[in-house]
């Protein structure tokens, strides 16, 4: 017969909550896991090619002069481009602070494609 000692309450406890910290622990998802392949940009960037499709699929349902919605007209290369040139465009999909997240109402677009608008920006919004 095998003959065993009670363990005191305070230990049997601490073991308790050490193996379910140790579980809970092993199965959480942290965030700072999650690797996120760099974005492949072209090495340039034009309006008509890179530019525009985003726009129009993400933009023209309230930014155009077929809706009108919003009174910000987005729909052509020059009103774009002044949006774009006084940092409002980029300010608002990139959702930074002080400017209307934007698309309004929907999901932030994609990072690469934030990265393409910005780049497009940066290299002084081509046609």
């Amino acid at each position: 017969m095998l003959f065993t000692m009670p363990m005191p309450k305070g230990i049997t406890v601490f073991f308790c909550l050490a193996i379910l910290v140790a579980a809970v622990n092993s199965c959480a998802y942290l965030k700072k896991d999650v690797v996120v392949p760099p974005c492949t940009l072209p090495d340039s960037v034009s309006y008509a090619r890179d530019v525009l499709p985003v726009v129009s699929a993400n933009c023209y349902a309230c930014h155009s002069t077929a809706s009108n919605i919003s009174g910000i007209l987005l729909d052509s290369y020059d009103r774009l481009k002044a949006y774009a040139q006084s940092g409002q465009l980029y300010g608002a999909i990139s959702h930074s602070p002080g400017y209307r997240p934007m698309p309004d109402g929907g999901q932030q677009l994609p990072v690469c494609t934030i990265e393409l608008i910005k780049k497009w920006i940066d290299s002084g919004t081509p046609r």
